[in-house]
């Protein structure tokens, strides 16, 4: 009796591999949606030129100002000078803008200078 349970055993361990060592079915469905991926794509800057379809804008990266051109999927109601956050996307060579937003200008706050050791003349406070 022994025997033939171990032998029941082995024979289930062997047909577990088996199935489990079986190549999984190749799926062409992920590899699409790879290729379909699109990168959203963010630039800050000032209009230089804008229109109904395009916008042009000149923004600044280490020193260096760089002319931006996109296609507009829907006209926006900024004006020339504004400072703009374009969101958009690359589609066969040209830029679209999907969202034109008012950029948001944050001021930076200077440390305050502290002196902590007061001048030889003066009098420590107390």
């Amino acid at each position: 009796m022994r025997r033939w349970m171990l032998i029941a055993a082995g024979l289930v361990f062997l047909l577990f591999a088996w199935a489990f060592a079986a190549d999984p079915p190749v799926s062409k469905a992920p590899a699409a949606a790879k290729a379909d991926k699109i990168t959203k794509m963010q630039a800050p800057g000032i209009i230089l030129e804008i229109s109904d379809t395009a916008l042009k804008i000149e923004r600044k990266i280490k020193d260096k100002v760089e002319t931006m051109e996109f296609v507009l999927e829907k006209p926006v109601k900024f004006k020339a000078g504004d400072r703009v956050r374009v969101s958009y996307v690359e589609r066969d060579g040209k830029m679209i803008a999907t969202r034109v937003v008012k950029a948001v200008n944050i001021p930076v706050k200077k440390p305050a200078a502290v002196n902590p050791m007061p001048a030889a003349g003066a009098p420590a406070a107390k």
